[in-house]
């Protein structure tokens, strides 16, 4: 079986890749073809020549000079906001661009050259292809290695990511191109044309690029849950966290980590199971209530969480503890372990767990109404989670918010069940 490794364009977000790559190499999980376009295709070219570690080095000591000519600043990023915010950094790169027609791309074109290895390439048990496009017909070509003349490789490297207006239009033998992305930034089709028999593919866009692959058999289709930024966005701090992200998305789908926004060890809890059932209930419920046979409020937030896939039991669990970890505001780029995560959680909203709390009224519709005028979102699920470990105070009746609340509801019930768990151990 031929699996086959595809590389979605991005400019700066390729260093998501690299932290991709790295967690299949950790897995075992290997492939005999890969195709890209733009920045996946130079990512691609290193890993067909089997050189994750060039690849690595490369994006572990990137910056802006790295790609542009000219005096920048480390955390130069190309972006409307920073060009309007920051107009006298950027004039020197304008001026490039005039001259160029497009940024002096110098800086990375002495990368590329030094990292290239044809011999290693074509010699390479790994096969190899890319998209570029022929400009001003925008007719795209999908090329792979074979069908390259050694010479031109480079050429057609550069090619495939010529970013234009940004960067220069690229011209070699007569002809000249633009990035690929322009036709197609993941080049799936190319891959079975190649002769894959299974493709995992790696979008960098939170977005699904080509959607009519979803949940296809042999086709592995993997999105990030998290905005990577903009393309043109090398400062350090980005592309280390984009690595992190890369490398988190690849454990999630393939290794044994857990999570959907967030990241977690893996870990085994029978509240995975119980939670579900929580909801199922509340679910039920509210349906009784409004006397409807149609999918709850409750159900589409968490469809809504999970990019409008399936979803399966665990994830009910996943997504509440995403909901949380965005209030509490904790970086969904890092890796969490579930203990101390919940201990964490539960001590964010200890005032609310002390029975001695002075509970506003939340019995009626209007005391609903006037307290919402001075309340955070952590205060709606506090009061709720209060009057779930309190009942005999009276001061929720948790099912007239039901139809209300239910985000919040099952946030307050998953605390619920949390703090619950702890005290019993």
């Amino acid at each position: 079986m031929k699996r086959a490794l595809v590389l979605a364009g991005g400019g700066s977000k390729g260093a998501y890749e690299v932290g991709f790559v790295k967690a299949l190499h950790e897995l075992g999980i290997d492939y005999q073809i890969v195709t890209g376009t733009s920045i996946g295709a130079l990512n691609g070219c290193l890993l067909a020549q089997q050189d994750y570690s060039a690849m690595e080095n490369l994006w572990n000591t990137m910056s802006i000079k790295s790609v542009f000519a000219g005096d920048f600043h480390e955390d130069f990023s190309i972006d409307l906001d920073s060009v309007l915010n920051q107009s006298h950094l950027y004039i020197s790169f304008f001026k490039s661009y005039l001259k160029e027609k497009g940024a002096d791309i110098t800086p990375l074109k002495k990368i590329i050259r030094n990292l290239l290895n044809e011999d290693q390439l074509l010699n390479s048990p790994i096969d190899f292809g890319l998209c570029t496009v022929h400009f001003p017909s925008l007719k795209p070509l999908f090329i792979t290695k074979n069908e390259m003349e050694k010479e031109y490789i480079f050429d057609y490297l550069i090619s495939s990511a010529s970013c234009f207006p940004v960067f220069p239009i690229h011209s070699f033998k007569g002809e000249s191109f633009i990035d690929g992305g322009y036709y197609d930034n993941v080049p799936i089709d190319l891959a079975f044309d190649m002769g894959a028999d299974e493709v995992i593919v790696v979008d960098m866009h939170e977005g699904v690029t080509h959607k009519y692959y979803l949940n296809r058999p042999h086709v592995i289709y993997t999105t990030p849950y998290l905005d990577l930024g903009t393309f043109m966005d090398f400062s350090r701090e980005s592309l280390d966290r984009n690595q992190r992200i890369g490398y988190q998305t690849a454990m999630k789908y393939f290794g044994d980590y857990g999570g959907v926004k967030y990241t977690f060890k893996p870990f085994d809890t029978p509240l995975f199971n119980e939670f579900y059932k929580e909801i199922l209930y509340l679910e039920r419920y509210v349906r009784t209530l409004t006397r409807s046979d149609t999918e709850s409020h409750l159900y589409d937030k968490f469809i809504e969480s999970h990019k409008n896939e399936p979803l399966k039991e665990k994830d009910y669990l996943y997504i509440v503890l995403d909901w949380l970890a965005e209030i509490m505001n904790r970086d969904p780029s890092y890796v969490y372990n579930f203990d101390l995560f919940t201990t964490d959680l539960l001590d964010f909203y200890k005032e609310y767990i002390d029975k001695n709390y002075q509970m506003i009224s939340f019995r009626s519709f209007d005391d609903v109404v006037h307290s919402l005028q001075d309340m955070s979102k952590k205060g709606v699920i506090g009061r709720l989670l209060h009057g779930l470990l309190y009942p005999e105070k009276g001061s929720v009746d948790i099912g007239k918010l039901m139809t209300v609340f239910p985000k919040e509801l099952a946030m307050a019930k998953l605390l619920f069940m949390l703090y619950n768990e702890k005290r019993l151990k």
